[in-house]
C-alpha cells in the first residue's frame, strides 16, 4: 500500500500488460479511463469483476486499470491481478 492508500499490481502475458490500482471508495471500476460498462461486453465485465463479487467487496473499493495489448488476454490478466489483490490485501 502506498502513501495514498492505494494497492497496486502489474501483470504481463505475451504482449499484454495490465496495471491495477485499488483503494477504498464508492465502487467505481475504470479501465483505460472508461467505465467497465463501456469497456467490456457483459460477459467479460462479469468475469473481470468476479473477484470483487465473490469476496463481497464490490461497491466498497474504487478500481482503475490500464490494459495494453492482447485483446481478450488483457482481460484475463486484469482478472488475475484483481484476484491477487483481493486474496492478498483484502
Amino acid at each position: 500500500m502506498d502513501e495514498f492508500g492505494r494497492i497496486y499490481s502489474t501483470g504481463k502475458r505475451k504482449t499484454s500488460v495490465a496495471r491495477v490500482w485499488i483503494k477504498d471508495g464508492s465502487g467505481q471500476f475504470l479501465i483505460n479511463g472508461k467505465r467497465a460498462t463501456e469497456y467490456f461486453t457483459p460477459m467479460f465485465r462479469e468475469y473481470a469483476m468476479s473477484p470483487l463479487v465473490s469476496s463481497k467487496t464490490a461497491g466498497y473499493f474504487d478500481v482503475w486499470c490500464t490494459v495494453k495489448g492482447g485483446g481478450n488476454s488483457g482481460t484475463v490478466i486484469l482478472y488475475h491481478k484483481l484476484h491477487y489483490i483481493c486474496c492478498i490485501y483484502l
